[in-house]
């Protein structure tokens, strides 16, 4: 889930200690269960790594002992090396000049726009300027609308955050959805109780801003000024923004339901211009919109004040600044990569080629897919992908016609659910088409900067055109989900499941695999994504995706016993001393994790002589990583994934399959009593 899923679906000073996770003491265990053998350097060559105790340690110690995280990177693991493959791949195709047609024009033409140094050099920053003058110049609150809503200005951050997606609960319907904006430390909870993950946040922003206003012409008295009122700006809005704690609870989708006409939005957002706003923007005014906070809007006229004109104005001028940074020339962008690489413990620079990716990834997504697949996608791969797909689908219908605790009313609305689930596998059958996108390259004098406004005005007009308009949901939107990404999720709006070409490389998946690799790699984790149809958030969405309750109220009740009682268990965990973990914030993907692998287990056992050992090692190899410390807090405080080596051990642990082949006991690190597991399903 990533887009509703995003409703829902990131001068040199190193890191202070007291943000960097203890470590345990001689590789002690610290957890009462498992070493964090995720944390660089938190094994060595003395760490005991028994395969009754520890089997994620046992088969991957040998790695992690050798791992080298890269330059410019902060994690090392299977996922990466297969991101690192996807990378040389995309950065082949964006050099490659033999490619021809548009989307290829593109490419190449905000490849020599980011890749010029000399050129971007002579720009200096000068193009970051008009947006910092027209800034500067805001004295009232007048002059802020004026900003906001003068369609010509290249960034606009605006106090709310407006989309297009389809309808929660009429998702064959488009419909403009309205948010609340992205706070600086990620988490309104973080601004009446800030956690190490917070302080990062605060450290990075408030370096980065120092440098990057200065560079723009502020003197540091000015800078501290503006990051100042900046940060109080953010602090007003959390107020009334509900923490991250609220959506991991079983209602948070219901509490999104909130509907409103163009007349009640305008009346909800008082003084705030809500509607000009959105026509600023680009986007034509909904016969409905969907408000996901009520709350927040209604507080907009307290907070878009002329007393708070200066917070406002800074506000918007520090979340400017922070984008336009690496758009800018050499120095400033090596600058901006350096200052946030020593907050977060990272050594090295990242290559000009995975930087200008980067670039041309986020302004080109449609086009740089299209040349991915053209290239690199077969219909092996498409065929290997609805093979599994299809034997997971069996057996999860079994698992659902035969579990204990469903009565028959839901059990039935389970089976529909399931029986009517879209599956996208590896590549679209029809492109993107981006034809109408134009922008000036080099030759033409163009900029970065201009090349962004033109690509956003491109995408919102193309979002614009959707509003009110049907759901197409036989057709893959590259927009929102390319395929050249190491991913593989559900969307419960359409209730599909999504396995993309980016992830079927190295360990994860290859055609040459035994079969027990590929259910170990890929198996597992397509097991994973259909169980996130019956997990704490997708149980919420029935068969055609919309938001809508198809339990009874016995089974819901029991449903919700046992997430707890998983999520309970996860809250034992201490990744490192003085860590809190929430088990309520991994608990989706905890579930799906062992539903997933219950699920191949299942299939496991109908093939003669299958081979576990091979099938648990891959799982295993899969899942290794090696992080540095201060990017392992930002996981732990907000990841909703398991960390690593609890996605295996604490998965591995709840099934009598694993538990009987290795022989594990009462009194192993690995065993569960089979009354305390938790697994859901």
């Amino acid at each position: 889930m990533r887009k509703l899923t995003a409703l829902l679906l990131c001068a040199l000073l190193t890191l202070a200690p007291t943000l960097t996770p203890v470590l345990a003491e001689g590789g002690a265990i610290i957890d009462g269960r498992w070493l964090n053998a995720d944390i660089q350097g938190n094994v060595t060559e003395d760490t005991s790594a028994v395969l009754k105790d520890n089997f994620g340690l046992f088969v991957n110690k040998d790695w992690i002992l050798q791992a080298k995280i890269p330059a410019g990177e902060s994690t090392a693991g299977t996922m990466e090396d297969v991101i690192r493959m996807l990378k040389d791949r995309q950065i082949a195709l964006m050099k490659d000049d033999s490619l021809t047609g548009h989307d290829a024009e593109l490419v190449h033409k905000l490849y020599a726009l980011v890749s010029d140094w000399e050129y971007r050099d002579a720009q200096g920053v000068e193009p970051a300027m008009p947006v910092i003058e027209a800034l500067r110049s805001i004295d009232s609150l007048e002059a802020v609308t004026g900003y906001l809503c003068d369609r010509s200005n290249l960034k606009r951050n605006y106090p709310l955050v407006m989309s297009v997606g389809a309808d929660f609960t009429d998702p064959d319907i488009y419909i403009t959805q309205i948010g609340t904006p992205s706070l600086m430390l990620r988490d309104s909870a973080e601004y009446t109780e800030r956690t190490q993950a917070g302080e990062l946040y605060y450290t990075q922003y408030e370096q980065l801003g120092t440098y990057l206003l200065t560079r723009l012409g502020y003197s540091e008295d000015e800078a501290a000024q503006v990051i100042g009122n900046a940060f109080a700006m953010d602090a007003l809005m959390a107020e009334h923004i509900k923490p991250m704690a609220t959506h991991y609870q079983a209602d948070y989708f219901a509490s999104l339901l909130n509907y409103y006409t163009p007349e009640e939005l305008e009346a909800l957002a008082g003084d705030f211009p809500i509607l000009d706003m959105l026509q600023a923007f680009g986007y034509q005014v909904s016969q409905r919109f969907l408000v996901t906070e009520p709350d927040y809007i209604a507080a907009l006229p307290e907070l878009y004040t002329e007393e708070n004109v200066a917070l406002l104005r800074d506000w918007m001028t520090l979340k400017a600044a922070l984008s336009m940074g690496t758009m800018l020339d050499r120095e400033t962008h090596k600058q901006v990569e350096a200052i946030s690489n020593a907050i977060m413990g990272i050594t090295g620079e990242t290559s000009d080629d995975d930087n200008a990716l980067q670039t041309v990834l986020n302004l080109l997504p449609v086009p740089m897919d299209n040349l991915y697949v053209q290239a690199y996608c077969t219909e092996q791969q498409r065929q290997d992908m609805l093979n599994i797909i299809e034997d997971v689908a069996a057996y999860y219908r079994t698992m659902l016609e035969s579990v204990d605790w469903l009565g028959d009313e839901t059990r039935e609305k389970a089976i529909e659910k399931l029986d009517n689930m879209r599956v996208y596998a590896v590549y679209p059958d029809e492109l993107g088409d981006w034809s109408a996108l134009n922008f000036a390259g080099i030759e033409d004098g163009g900029s970065l900067l201009a090349a962004n406004a033109a690509v956003q005005g491109y995408v919102n007009a193309l979002q614009s055109d959707k509003i009110d308009t049907a759901v197409n949901k036989d057709k893959w939107d590259q927009l929102t989900m390319q395929t050249a990404q190491v991913n593989a999720m559900y969307n419960p709006q359409n209730n599909s499941i999504n396995i993309l070409a980016g992830i079927l490389s190295g360990e994860i998946y290859n055609e040459n695999m035994s079969y027990e690799q590929k259910l170990g790699g890929i198996g597992t984790v397509i097991g994973h994504e259909i169980s996130h149809a019956f997990d704490t958030n997708g149980s919420q969405f029935d068969k055609d995706g919309a938001i809508a309750n198809w339990w009874t109220a016995e089974d819901y009740a029991a449903f919700q016993a046992r997430a707890a009682k998983l999520a309970a268990w996860y809250d034992g965990f201490i990744p490192w001393e003085g860590a809190n973990y929430s088990g309520r914030q991994v608990q989706t993907e905890a579930i799906a994790d062992m539903g997933g692998m219950k699920a191949l287990l299942a299939i496991a056992a109908q093939q003669d002589n299958f081979d576990y050992d091979a099938f648990f090692r891959q799982y295993a190899t899969v899942w290794r990583m090696q992080s540095l410390p201060a990017y392992l807090v930002t996981l732990a405080a907000q990841d909703t994934h398991p960390l690593r080596y609890l996605r295996i051990n604490a998965t591995l642990a709840q099934f009598d399959e694993f538990i009987d082949f290795y022989g594990i006991r009462p009194g192993d690190g690995m065993y569960i009593a089979p009354e305390d597991r938790v697994a859901v399903w």
